[in-house]
């Protein structure tokens, strides 16, 4: 694939920011992008009891449809998720795809094969971004006709825009590619975050060294071709909309190293390595429900006892809950806390009931209007 850096895939778009409890907000309505009303949804983690995974925006009529798989036999990445939201008048749509996550040991002592899946890692040499990015493009639009690819850029910002925590050795990717759906030319932008982490392990034979390395936050948007430029601040709206929920990622954490525990000590039992992943799998499948109640006292007691030491202020939990109900909660002078609309940055009150919402930070109703207006900060 011939790389090039082209203006289509400048990064403005992903990049612009978009803009007792009493509560002002009520039914909130959601941000308009290129005269698409945007409604909140929620990710589903149907398999571990319903549990919300994380929300995003995307048009309101735009169906949608989320997936997230458990699988106990992947000991080191148990669970995938996947969303798509797609355009039922054309072939506009939104994807975010399972993370493309793989595995290299140095020196290459030939125990795994390429592409070997091990615990949930697939055993590959490290690619360039670039190439690791046309070869996922490669398995998930295999078959399309007419497949080309435009070209690809680095995007450096991408992993803030995406509100992604900071990390050395990771940056973001695009690439674009046209092909056509039912004899209709189409335009397609992948993106992802490439990272590459190297663990040093020392044995008997000396130090050895495992990279962990792949693509994060897999997402694509696509229109019929010539649309893509002038929708591209809708999709961008969608890709920059996610928040993960904060209990499902403490529980995620929390399942995590139960795997890897109950995986040590199955290979301290005398367990082969496939035998133990096996018998591991087996287990907690039958005993699922039992995992999860034992997990869940457990962070429940946590928090229980994080709140008792004094810690002030909104949990993530609570933040989480405003975002899917597009609010911002805000310090009242009148009643403690209120919430507002979170399609407005700016709130102000008159400490007597009445508020003012805007957009424009220099909006001021103590120019115009009387009383003690007072902007209103976010709960802390």
């Amino acid at each position: 694939m011939k790389t090039t850096v082209l203006c289509w895939m400048a990064t403005a778009a992903l990049l612009a920011a978009c803009s007792g409890r009493h509560s002002t907000a009520g039914a909130a309505a959601g941000p308009v992008v290129d005269n698409e009303r945007f409604t909140v949804r929620t990710i589903i983690d149907r398999q571990q009891g319903g549990l919300a995974v994380a929300a995003f925006k995307a048009p309101a009529g735009w169906p949608d449809q989320s997936q997230v798989i458990w699988n106990y036999a992947h000991t080191s990445n148990p669970v995938t998720a996947a969303v798509k939201v797609e355009n039922p008048a054309n072939s506009e749509a939104f994807y975010l795809y399972p993370s493309f996550d793989l595995f290299w040991l140095q020196p290459d002592t030939g125990h795994f094969g390429n592409g070997q899946n091990v615990g949930g890692l697939l055993h590959v040499r490290p690619m360039q971004p670039a190439a690791t990015l046309a070869a996922f493009i490669g398995q998930v639009r295999r078959g399309f006709r007419n497949m080309h690819f435009v070209g690809s850029k680095d995007l450096p910002d991408l992993p803030a825009a995406l509100h992604l925590p900071a990390a050395a050795n990771q940056h973001g990717i695009g690439t674009k590619v046209t092909y056509d759906i039912n004899g209709q030319p189409t335009e397609e932008e992948f993106y992802a975050v490439y990272y590459s982490v190297d663990i040093p392990y020392d044995g008997p034979q000396g130090r050895t060294w495992q990279r962990d390395w792949g693509l994060r936050f897999l997402h694509s948007f696509r229109a019929p071709r010539g649309d893509l430029d002038k929708r591209r601040p809708l999709f961008a709206m969608i890709a920059k909309s996610f928040r993960p929920n904060p209990a499902w990622t403490q529980r995620q954490a929390a399942v995590n190293a139960y795997l890897a525990e109950q995986f040590n000590r199955q290979l301290q039992a005398g367990y082969d390595q496939i035998a133990a992943v096996g018998r591991l799998s087996r287990q907690i499948s039958a005993n699922n429900d039992a995992m999860l109640s034992s997990i869940d006292a457990r962070l429940q007691a946590s928090r229980g006892s994080s709140s008792s030491a004094g810690g002030a202020g909104r949990s993530s939990n609570d933040k989480f809950d405003d975002y899917v109900r597009g609010v911002d909660t805000t310090d009242d002078p009148y009643y403690g806390t209120s919430q507002h609309s979170s399609n407005e940055s700016y709130h102000w009150t008159d400490g007597y009931g009445s508020y003012r919402n805007s957009n424009d930070a220099s909006y001021d109703p103590r120019q115009s209007e009387n009383g003690n207006w007072t902007l209103m900060p976010s709960s802390r």
